[in-house]
């Protein structure tokens, strides 16, 4: 079995369920909190993959992380994919969700990096091209990179434009050596 289309169907579901239900802002913070947990605490995924520990138990656990914060909607949701014993697969249903919550709102997820930290006025320049470009909003991932040696590199969806120094200089080595 395809085990990405495992989280694509429960995202794709519990993304209804939330539009229908007007609760999609809050079920995508929930989301957001799982991925975060997920990335943050080996613990919790090595909970995640244990085949060993009954789902109703299983139920217990993720009460007590998430019952005060989460969502009635997130919390049944979680209880069904735990008794489909399929909770290996959250964290991956929750990015699936959040991507259609982006594709929803018309949101681009730009990555940009750069030898140095960008300040506020060159990240709302960013901002506007994007929203002037894509007409979308705008999520700003930045990282530092120091192999760039200068410039900038930006990645939206599928498109990448390469300006940095780094980039550069190959570009002039595959030349000297032609």
């Amino acid at each position: 079995m395809n085990y990405s289309a495992i989280a694509v169907r429960y995202a794709k579901a519990l993304f209804s369920l939330a539009k229908e239900k007007n609760a999609l802002s809050k079920v995508k913070d929930d989301m957001a909190q799982i991925v975060s947990v997920c990335e943050q605490d080996e613990v919790f995924n090595r909970f995640l993959e244990n085949p060993v520990l009954p789902f109703a138990k299983k139920n217990e656990i993720f009460d007590a992380i998430f019952k005060k914060q989460a969502d009635k909607i997130t919390l049944d949701f979680i209880h069904l994919v735990t008794q489909n014993r399929r909770e290996a697969f959250l964290k991956q249903m929750a990015l699936d969700f959040l991507n259609l919550y982006k594709l929803e709102k018309g949101i681009k997820t730009v990555h940009f990096s750069s030898v140095t930290k960008i300040n506020d006025a060159v990240r709302k320049e960013i901002k506007n091209i994007i929203k002037n470009s894509f007409n979308a909003e705008t999520e700003l991932i930045e990282t530092t990179d120091e192999n760039l040696v200068g410039g900038f590199l930006i990645r939206i969806d599928d498109l990448q434009y390469d300006a940095s120094v780094a980039r550069q200089l190959e570009t002039i080595k595959r030349e000297i050596v032609k």
